[in-house]
């Protein structure tokens, strides 16, 4: 078995994953958890003095206090005194209830705090690891560990802590109380919960680690399985893969759900037996009663005492044990969540508008890059200089490195060795963001989002933050004017996903007229008239040509594989596949 599905992580590591200044209120959170511990034991205190009514009388006025408060307050019958306890102890519960669904709403709002923190410092990671590692890592398992392993962590791992603090507190104080009416309930109580809870703990502890581990990678798989069907539908129809398809999806989801079924049978496994637990105390405690003796109505009021602490202590161990094994079950997340905090990656790619300087050349020094230490060499002692206003073609067959180029230019990758200079100035992580600022990039496949015509070309721009006047230009120079005077809502048309609703012309248009709106001054194509027929192409090229000859600063750079798209060009690089 993979080493990893069996190691199990220690409370400490487990807290100290609790952000600096999110700990104050990781305490207060304790804290609450320990009210909600003695509020519910007030609950469980407060059915006594009715229990005593009910069972004895004579015993319940005997007790001074009581006795001072039924002879002052002036009560006509012990019936009236008894209604007056009954309607205070409603009252006492409705408050506790409501002061513990506040106390519970405030412990939630933390927990959600940390998630949210957990998530953004995630994505964040992520994305600050660069294109390479989005490319070697599958998009489902981001997505989850984003979302779903940081709420694992949240409310099945912190949450759960919470959750066992208060029900172990409570246990403690009905504990003490019990200990001081009556040593021998308190001895019969443990002989019945604590090999309960041992059992679980020692047998099935990492039962559930394995479990939550397994379901994890399950669910990663179904949420992969569901994103390939989607984006490959037309491919699955046309070959007939759907049988193939359901029966993917359907295994996965057999096992999927007898994952789920597992975990929920030993969490259900723990209240039954912690209720026949109960029974076989009772009748145990009746049976040692009878037979050592002891006077019935002193039996009886033991079993009355009994029951009511029983009535919290059941379901206190069936949570404590239930949160625990959840807390194992989940646990895993930890260590994605600590591989994400403590990560080194360079975050020095800040958000900033201050833009780099490009007034003369970009130049590539003699650049060499691989994607690792063992790879192919890709690009090999590369160089090129590139003076601003000129428009640039490289050609090149498949896997010659003429896309690694542009990402190079781009800053996504890091050259192996050699450098990049803009006016002389290195490109570094440290003013990547600034150089990135002078770039629009429009790809083969145009990146649309599921909104409106606008925020794609205002792409990064709240719609309250769209300049229309900048919008219009560039939609007029992307050739775009005509077909959204077409449209019912006109650039306030929502695209569809993926822009489904587009044509690939459109698209690309789209993608021009982003490049157009964010001012860019130096404008790459990647591939991006491949896809297109002769005719849509055509018109592709010749707007690019007319942005080239009518905006005589515009540095463009232009891939493709097909040269006769590039017979405008300035100049055309080849570039050659290495062994």
């Amino acid at each position: 078995m993979d080493r990893k599905t069996t190691k199990n992580v220690s409370l400490r590591k487990v807290l100290s994953l609790i952000p600096h200044n999110k700990r104050r209120k990781a305490y207060g959170a304790i804290a609450s958890s320990m009210i909600l511990a003695l509020l519910d034991f007030i609950g469980i205190a407060v059915l006594v003095p009715v229990l005593l009514l009910v069972l004895d009388q004579e015993t319940t006025l005997s007790y001074p206090f009581v006795n001072r408060l039924y002879t002052n307050v002036g009560f006509q019958s012990f019936e009236q005194f008894t209604i007056a306890v009954c309607l205070s102890v409603v009252i006492i519960l409705i408050m506790k209830s409501l002061l513990m669904l506040a106390i519970s709403n405030s412990i939630t709002k933390y927990l959600l705090s940390l998630y949210k923190y957990y998530s953004k410092h995630m994505f964040r990671t992520y994305m600050y690891r660069g294109l390479i590692f989005i490319r070697e890592h599958n998009t489902a398992q981001l997505v989850n560990n984003v979302n779903g392993v940081c709420l694992r962590f949240t409310e099945g791992v912190l949450g759960q802590i919470f959750s066992i603090i208060t029900g172990c507190l409570l246990l403690t104080m009905i504990i003490a109380v019990m200990l001081c009416y009556d040593p021998w309930l308190i001895l019969l109580a443990m002989a019945i919960f604590l090999p309960l809870s041992a059992i679980y703990i020692i047998f099935f502890r990492h039962k559930m680690n394995e479990n939550g581990r397994m379901e994890n990678k399950l669910f990663i798989q179904q949420n992969k399985t569901l994103h390939e069907t989607m984006r490959g539908y037309a491919e699955i129809e046309i070959n007939n893969a759907w049988q193939y398809v359901n029966k993917l999806f359907g295994d996965r989801l057999k096992q999927f759900s007898e994952c789920r079924r597992k975990a929920s049978l030993i969490r259900t496994a723990t209240g039954r037996i912690a209720e026949f637990s109960l029974i076989v105390g009772i009748v145990a405690m009746i049976i040692i009663g009878l037979s050592a003796n002891i006077p019935m109505d002193t039996l009886k009021m033991s079993l009355g005492i009994f029951a009511v602490a029983a009535y919290k202590i059941v379901p206190s161990v069936n949570r404590i044990v239930n949160c625990w094994m959840e807390y194992k079950r989940n646990s895993f997340a930890a260590e994605q969540i600590e591989e994400a905090i403590n990560d080194d990656t360079d975050k020095n790619t800040n958000d900033t508008s201050a833009i780099l300087p490009f007034k003369q050349a970009i130049t590539f020094d003699r650049i060499t890059f691989r994607y690792a230490e063992d790879a192919r060499t890709v690009i090999e002692n590369f160089s090129l200089t590139i003076r601003k206003g000129e428009t640039i073609g490289i050609k090149g067959t498949s896997g010659a490195g003429k896309s690694t180029l542009l990402n190079l230019l781009c800053g996504f990758f890091k050259p192996t060795n050699g450098e990049i200079t803009i006016d002389g100035i290195r490109l570094t992580p440290d003013n990547r963001r600034q150089w990135q600022n002078n770039l629009a990039y429009v790809s083969q496949d145009v990146f649309i989002t599921d909104t409106t015509i606008a925020e794609n070309i205002a792409f990064g721009k709240m719609p309250d933050e769209i300049d229309r006047h900048r919008l219009a230009k560039a939609i007029n120079a992307a050739s775009l004017s005509e077909f959204v005077t077409t449209l019912p809502y006109g650039v306030d048309t929502v695209t569809g996903e993926g822009g489904c609703k587009l044509s690939g012309g459109q698209r690309q248009r789209i993608g021009i007229a982003r490049a157009l709106y964010r001012q860019a001054a130096v404008l790459l194509f990647d591939e991006a008239t491949s896809s297109l027929d002769s005719n849509t192409e055509a018109d592709i090229m010749q707007a690019i040509k007319q942005l080239s000859a009518e905006h005589g600063e515009l540095t463009i750079i232009i891939i493709s594989h097909r040269e006769h798209t590039l017979d405008f060009c300035d100049r055309i690089i080849e570039l050659s596949r290495h062994a």
